[in-house]
């Protein structure tokens, strides 16, 4: 457990997607005891911070985005045998942290990325030194994603977060006793008002890169239950063909009209539920 709660923070410190999907996915069975999990998880990523191994940025991502989230998410699942409830309540952890974390760090932040486009921009010029159109447009792919990074980081950090934890929620509900039925996926109604909000920020010009971090934070719940509204119709249908099942992965994961157009489709059935699912069938289901 000791050895199993050290590789957690190492997978973390390398990409905290994989080091929270690590740790309530594959880690989770061998977390008897979850007190000492945590205690060697938190004592060895503050050891590498009092030693210098991580920076501050790096082991607040450990020990707050990855290892507070999990053991909210498992706390939480354990208390209310809920997905949908111990997934929301790392959602509004990780808003809060990545608004604090912006806060405090974000001229940190945009140095290091700053630094680190620098860097890239130095190879690109080296790469493409005899093809000057080449250039110009690795060089203007560049700037735009170290200033969408740069930006919209905080939403980004949630968008993560959300798909690391949906993914978690689905290994755990195949290998566990607690099952989630997919296709019956259904975020709370309050959300809209979240979204109402993200687009008043957004429609406001002061403040409408805070508006649209707020809709990068909550367009993947959406996402997921326009997900779950496809399962609910046409899961069947996509499960008997693996080679459409594969394109419609791949047109989720590559093509962002689609990602909105089934958004759109998540957003529609929280507000109108024409799939007619109660929140009491849900709960029930997830007790079975």
């Amino acid at each position: 457990m000791i050895l199993i709660a050290v590789i957690s923070v190492v997978i973390a410190t390398v990409s905290p997607f994989w080091g929270l999907i690590f740790i309530l996915a594959f880690s989770v069975k061998y977390q008897n005891n979850k007190k000492l999990f945590f205690s060697v998880y938190f004592g060895f990523a503050a050891i590498l911070l009092i030693f210098g191994v991580l920076d501050v940025i790096t082991a607040m991502d450990v020990l707050i985005g990855v290892g507070l989230s999990s053991f909210l998410y498992l706390w939480s699942l354990h208390r209310t045998l809920n997905y949908i409830n111990a997934m929301i309540s790392v959602v509004f952890l990780n808003i809060i942290y990545a608004v604090i974390r912006m806060i405090i760090f974000g001229k940190q932040f945009a140095e290091t990325i700053a630094q680190v486009m620098d860097k890239y921009k130095e190879f690109v010029a080296q790469s493409f030194q005899n093809d000057s159109e080449q250039l110009s447009l690795a060089l203007k792919f560049t700037e735009s994603f170290q200033e969408i990074f740069t930006k919209y980081y905080m939403g980004i950090w949630v968008f993560t977060i959300v798909f690391s934890i949906y993914i978690s929620s689905l290994i755990i509900s195949k290998k566990g006793d607690l099952k989630l039925e997919h296709k019956k996926i259904r975020m709370p109604f309050y959300i809209i008002y979240f979204l109402i909000i993200s687009l008043a920020g957004f429609l406001m010009p002061n403040f409408q890169i805070i508006g649209i971090n707020a809709l990068i934070m909550i367009t993947p719940l959406f996402l997921i239950q326009g997900i779950s509204v496809i399962d609910f119709y046409w899961g069947d249908f996509f499960r008997r063909s693996k080679i459409l099942f594969f394109l419609l992965i791949f047109s989720l994961v590559f093509n962002y009209y689609i990602l909105i157009l089934v958004a759109l489709v998540g957003l529609a059935d929280i507000w109108l539920n024409f799939r007619k699912i109660d929140t009491e069938e849900i709960n029930e289901n997830y007790l079975n």
